[in-house]
């Protein structure tokens, strides 16, 4: 029992000392559940899940300072994750890794993501989708806030919206406001904030409509935060 015991350790100085020798994606390259029909044991295949993680996190932290063929390279990678891993750890990574890469693809990665199977993928989607500047993901928000039924899912695409602009985006963000839901009328407010640059608060939805439809309406109610604020 103890030598086994002694293995963790051992392997982690290894890998301390080693470093990513192929880059941040070595052991998700060279084994793993994509590449090889099935897994062995840890011990006897050197290369964990814990392992695969880390060097997956790190490579969401280094990505941004690539330069695109690199960037290009590792999007191979990130979509054969979130095709056929079983993680939703994994694939949730993978998605999040994604966000700091241009071009459709990384767009289309997010957009599949959407239909996961796991709530954390999705949300995770979510959010990087509101960071893309494509219009096309935009669009894609603007879909599941009218089609999804879960009530996490819509309020992460709402707050996604704010990231984005556009005649797309106020009319998603304006249909919300008519929902019988408080939490999805707020992220709508919350949302609209952020793209219209007015502060008209998150207590009433009657003043958001009269403001994108061009009519009166009342004085700065305050936002939610500052009302917050002024309290203590």
């Amino acid at each position: 029992m103890m030598p086994r015991l002694l293995l963790f350790p051992v392997a982690l100085c290894c890998l301390a000392v080693c470093g990513c020798h192929d880059g941040p994606l070595y052991a998700l390259k060279h084994a793993n559940p994509y590449f090889v029909r099935e897994w062995k044991k840890d011990e006897a295949l050197g290369i964990t899940d814990f392992q695969r993680r880390k060097e997956l996190e790190l490579l969401v932290r280094t990505l941004p300072s690539m330069s695109a063929n690199e960037q290009a390279e590792y999007m191979v990678h990130l979509q054969q994750i979130l095709d056929k891993d079983p993680s939703p750890d994994m694939r949730h990574l993978a998605v999040r890794a994604s966000t700091s890469i241009s071009g459709p693809a990384a767009l289309s990665l997010a957009q599949q993501a959407l239909d996961d199977d796991s709530l954390k993928v999705r949300m995770a989607a979510c959010d990087v989708l509101g960071k893309r500047p494509e219009p096309e993901a935009a669009q894609s928000l603007a879909k599941l806030v009218g089609e999804s039924s879960n009530l996490d899912i819509r309020q992460a695409a709402l707050r996604a919206l704010g990231g984005h602009r556009g005649d797309v985006v106020k009319d998603s963000l304006k249909l919300a406001l008519d929902d019988r839901d408080p939490a999805i009328r707020m992220a709508a407010m919350q949302s609209l904030e952020q793209v219209t640059g007015e502060p008209l608060g998150t207590s009433d939805p009657d003043v958001w409509v009269a403001y994108l439809e061009g009519k009166p309406y009342e004085s700065n109610p305050g936002s939610f935060a500052e009302r917050m604020r002024s309290m203590f």
